[in-house]
């Protein structure tokens, strides 16, 4: 991309930022990232560190006049999530949770495409929102590590709680259920939550990164998808969290039974990620973003909304939340 330029990196060992920067062409480095933060000559700040650090150097960054793209989950928990945002707000930066999956042509196709069939007169009477993955980590893995805000909910959790907030357009009231598979002291190798829309309509959540490799269930549940049922259609959208390496649509008629493939939305054939650092350049020169200017933008509402989602599953399953 010709409208941004990456020129520096940071960790916590100077020498493996400098081989990451050998490796990318990257032509600095800083020894640290509050170096890093303070350097006068960056606009902007990339925060891909585990989600329990998501909140202390976002903070940072936002407090040094920087404008952040900000790995999901946006903080350790909801009132991380509104401090940050607030704090953005108030120092008029841009501050965007990074769901990549959001900016993708495909789905703002089917997002577009459940809106309308909703304003059409139809309900949305069922929800299924799946990401669930064999055993590939090992348990010392950062993504089960409590101190660094882990736990299948945090991770799997998070890409599949905040589809059902934008493809559907309606808010979660309530948690109803939420079963998790403990995998260690307070945390998750997976959770099934059902969720009461704001709508009445009911919404499930399947998240794992623990399924036995070889079982009906791993089977069943391998394809990340996601399904809207409504009164007369049952839409889904397969492979949603990457559908620029893949992806399908189908619509089935519940009075025919016939199902209906449509066509998929490549577009230009770039990945999720290209398409989501295009709209943080545009929010960022803009001088802030939203849905309507920004397809598939995610406003610091719908972040803390989706944390709030998390922060739920977790109580409901009797867990401690994350800090």
């Amino acid at each position: 991309m010709r409208t941004i330029n990456v020129v520096s990196v940071a960790a916590r060992n100077h020498d493996r930022a400098k081989e990451f920067a050998k490796k990318h062409g990257i032509p600095s480095t800083h020894a640290t990232y509050d170096a890093l933060i303070s350097d006068p000559s960056i606009d902007c700040i990339y925060n891909p560190l585990p989600n329990g650090l998501h909140y202390e150097w976002t903070k940072k960054a936002l407090e040094a006049g920087k404008h952040v793209l900000l790995e999901k989950p946006s903080a350790s928990n909801a009132s991380q999530a509104r401090k940050l945002f607030e704090l953005a707000q108030a120092k008029n930066l841009v501050l965007l949770e990074a769901f990549h999956y959001r900016f993708h042509p495909a789905s703002i196709f089917f997002k577009d495409l459940i809106r309308k069939h909703v304003s059409e007169g139809h309900r949305i009477e069922r929800v299924e929102s799946v990401m669930s993955f064999m055993s590939f980590f090992s348990l010392d893995d950062i993504r089960f590590n409590y101190k660094l805000a882990g736990g299948v909910t945090m991770d799997a959790g998070s890409n599949t709680a905040n589809p059902i907030l934008y493809f559907t357009g309606l808010d979660v009231v309530k948690v109803d259920s939420a079963v998790p598979k403990i995998v260690a002291e307070d945390i998750d190798g997976r959770m099934d939550a059902t969720m009461t829309l704001s709508n009445g309509g009911k919404a499930t959540l399947i998240a794992s990164l623990t399924n036995p490799w070889l079982s009906i269930q791993t089977w069943k549940e391998f394809t990340p998808r996601f399904v809207v049922e409504t009164d007369t259609k049952v839409f889904t959208f397969g492979w949603f969290l990457l559908p620029g390496a893949y992806h399908y649509f189908t619509v089935k008629d519940k009075v025919t039974g016939k199902t209906e493939n449509l066509p998929k939305v490549y577009r230009e054939g770039y990945q999720t990620y290209r398409y989501q650092l295009e709209a943080f350049v545009q929010g960022v020169r803009s001088g802030g973003g939203d849905e309507a200017t920004i397809p598939g933008w995610v406003s610091g509402e719908n972040s803390i909304a989706t944390m709030e989602v998390l922060d739920s599953i977790y109580r409901v399953a009797g867990m401690k939340l994350r800090q």
